[in-house]
């Protein structure tokens, strides 16, 4: 048999930090990644589709987004089975305990351990649902016993691998190999790529669909699984339309202010070229203070098309009339240049640390005295 294994999707979110218009587009666009995942799953002739927790980011769900999922849900034609996470609990009010939804969907209900059984896949689904937003204990923790009904056993459930004391369900990878768990299909950690397998079980977080910040990085995607007799065998596939993604830019060797700008535009269009990306570029290295002053104007220019965004972040060691020292043949040059290594080392302490000795040595070199709050130096 086959299935798709998806997660975290938080749809609604509420994309605090753009406009009102913004934000409603965000929330289309969740919506429209909902939608190629249960198109991969057709093409994909999965058998069925499980949903790890925190399909939506909240209690409350549009009228729109409900009305949406549900049509895909009933469209689906084979089980989406849903474990509720600590985002969107199943509680009074919410989208699965209050609304109607089509035949082919199964949502755990109890945060005690429960199971759903298709005789004509000969698969049993395990899970369990957050009733509230936290959920200390495991189900799986008195050693359930269950009935062997000789069926491929899959575990769907919101959880927490990492920290045995976890407010978000601590689960332990060998309660899940004693259960007898083929598959366990996990969600809540957005950005976890380990093999957690223990005994029999293969067991995997699908992390993030699609990214909403820059704390979900690169191209998001779901889990195909295949299980057979010969075991688990499983893929990834990219779902993301659009991506978030961190760069750095060493500008100690571009002493022009148009060289600098130039290669801004350069790094921006080159990690936009395959995809839609929210840039967030930090520059580093030695640079002339006077070269980089209000490059704001450049995010805003630069943003369009591909670039969804640009994020600028200065985090240079400013030394004055950079390129100067760089051609300077005197005791001056050559102590910037010993330093040099040190001023764009990947450490920013040690960068602070050389650029604070760069700035003391070329005052005793040149005789003054340089000044650093309320002290001399």
């Amino acid at each position: 048999m086959k299935l798709l294994h998806t997660a975290d999707l938080h749809l609604d979110s509420p994309f605090a930090a753009s406009d009102i218009f913004t934000a409603e587009d965000r929330r289309a666009e969740q919506r429209a990644l909902l939608g190629r995942i249960f198109a991969l799953a057709k093409n994909e002739k999965c058998d069925m589709i499980l949903i790890a927790g925190d399909l939506f980011d909240g209690k409350y769900v549009t009228p729109e987004t409900s009305s949406y999922v549900k049509a895909l849900f009933a469209e689906a034609g084979v089980p989406v089975i849903i474990a509720p996470g600590n985002h969107d609990p199943y509680v009074s009010g919410s989208f699965y305990k209050d609304g109607e939804l089509p035949e082919n969907v199964f949502v755990f209900s109890s945060s005690e351990l429960q199971r759903f059984d298709f005789p004509e896949l000969r698969v049993s689904v395990f899970g369990y649902a957050f009733i509230s937003s936290v959920l200390s204990e495991s189900p799986l923790g008195d050693k359930v016993e269950a009935e062997d009904n000789g069926y491929t056993r899959l575990l769907c459930a919101h959880a927490d691998l990492s920290a045995p004391i976890s407010r978000y369900c601590p689960l332990n990878v060998a309660d899940i190999a004693e259960l007898g768990i083929a598959y366990a299909a996990l969600g809540h950690i957005h950005n976890r790529d380990t093999d957690d397998s223990f005994g029999g079980s293969v067991i995997r977080y699908c992390g993030f669909p699609e990214g909403r910040s820059f704390d979900e990085l690169g191209d998001g995607g779901v889990i195909i699984a295949e299980i057979d007799e010969n075991g688990v065998s499983l893929s990834r596939k990219c779902v993301s339309a659009q991506r978030y993604s961190i760069c750095e830019l060493d500008v100690s060797r571009l002493s022009e202010r148009a060289e600098i700008i130039s290669k801004i535009k350069e790094v921006a269009k080159n990690a936009a070229a395959d995809k839609p990306t929210h840039l967030r570029l930090t520059l580093t290295g030695v640079a002339d203070a006077d070269e980089l002053r209000d490059l704001s104007y450049i995010e805003a220019e630069l943003a369009g098309g591909k670039l969804l965004s640009l994020e600028l972040i200065n985090e240079t060691v400013p030394v004055a009339d950079i390129s100067a020292l760089q051609a300077d043949v005197s005791l001056r040059g050559e102590f910037y240049r010993a330093l040099y290594s040190g001023l764009t080392d990947s450490d920013p302490a040690e960068r602070r640390k050389n650029a604070l000795a760069l700035q003391i040595g070329l005052a005793a070199i040149e005789g003054r005295r340089i000044t650093g709050g309320k002290d001399e130096i």
